[in-house]
């Protein structure tokens, strides 16, 4: 990362701790998403990239006895993810290069995170969460069934696109669609979103 784009206000730096103070999600309200999700699944070691302040695996911590790991690009959302729960490996980290060797989780997952990377570099992003990934990919995303990508005014001109994530996935990578939905406020979310479980081939 550029000084230049740390000094405006990045996910890693100002912008990325605004967004953690303002965004607070109470874990115990999502666990009947995550037992749903994960009931059928046979999985151990769980991978969040994104993972900010840590509600989705506290919330999955308390649907099992699972092996939890979190990674983020900003140190404040990680620093107050290990003071949440000190039972889940949180580490300060980076989409494009995730520091896990090939196949170390058995499930990776992202919740609002896609949506934030430039359609250019999507698919590095995917690559390495599918190469880290054993067998399960799930993504968590608001899903257009757009021709293109599309930009759409955010915060600080921070980047936020519009498009088919489910498609431009199976599209581009040997991957299954094993279940798909929608969930939002009704299990804990902070709105409306839709959820695609992915298994590699």
């Amino acid at each position: 990362m550029s000084q230049e784009n740390e000094k405006k206000g990045t996910w890693f730096g100002d912008f990325g701790i605004q967004y953690t103070v303002r965004n607070k999600i109470v874990p115990e309200k999502l666990v009947p998403f995550y037992k749903r999700i994960l009931k059928d699944l046979d999985v151990q070691k769980i991978l969040e990239v994104g993972c900010n302040r840590g509600h989705n695996l506290n919330a999955i911590s308390y649907c099992g006895q699972y092996d939890l790991y979190g990674i983020d690009i900003n140190p404040y959302g990680i620093l107050l993810a290990r003071d949440n729960n000190k039972e889940i490996s949180f580490t300060v980290g980076n989409i494009f290069d995730i520091l896990y060797k090939d196949n170390f989780f058995d499930l990776v997952m992202t919740v609002g995170v896609l949506i934030h990377i430039n359609p250019e570099q999507l698919k590095i992003a995917i690559s390495e969460i599918l190469r880290v990934s054993k067998k399960y990919f799930l993504m968590m995303e608001y899903n257009y069934d757009f021709d293109e990508f599309e930009k759409v005014p955010y915060r600080n001109n921070v980047g936020l696109w519009r498009g088919n994530f489910k498609k431009l996935v199976l599209d581009n990578f040997n991957v299954k669609l094993v279940s798909e939905g929608e969930t939002g406020p009704e299990e804990g979310f902070g709105d409306k979103r839709g959820y695609f479980l992915f298994e590699k081939q």
